[in-house]
């Protein structure tokens, strides 16, 4: 009576390994620090979702919200601005450069990790992500 349980059991565990694992290598390799080039103007409200997954612990959600006519300068700042506030400050820096680049950073002597866009409404702008 047991054995159809345990069987689907083995099953379920074994398929959320696999899961995993393709998660876990589509995932971008980890970096110290992240570029996020802003391109264009907001032509529409809109909203933009990154992941931020540390080398051990759980991934963040940041989410940034813009108004339509946002310029890259001001689309970069709010980009800074949401990851500021969203990620642990001892743990993660964000600065603006360039006027039109965001770059999120590891702390002082903080591990690598990796930034990946998840979701955005973003449109008449685009973000381009790119490491050192």
């Amino acid at each position: 009576m047991h054995a159809p349980s345990l069987k689907s059991f083995a099953t379920s565990l074994l398929a959320a390994t696999f899961l995993c694992g393709i998660a876990a290598a589509d995932a971008p390799a980890p970096a110290t620090l992240w570029r996020l080039a802003v391109i264009g103007t907001a032509d529409a409200d809109s909203q933009i979702q990154f992941r931020v997954t540390p080398q051990a612990g759980e991934p963040i959600l940041v989410t940034a919200n813009f108004t339509r006519g946002r310029g890259p300068m001001a689309i970069a700042k709010g980009l800074c601005d949401a990851f500021k506030t969203q990620l642990p400050k001892r743990i993660y820096r964000c600065e603006v450069m360039h006027g039109e680049e965001a770059q999120v950073k590891a702390g002082y002597e903080q591990p690598a990790f990796s930034l990946e866009l998840v979701e955005s409404t973003l449109s008449g702008a685009r973000v381009k992500i790119s490491t050192d």
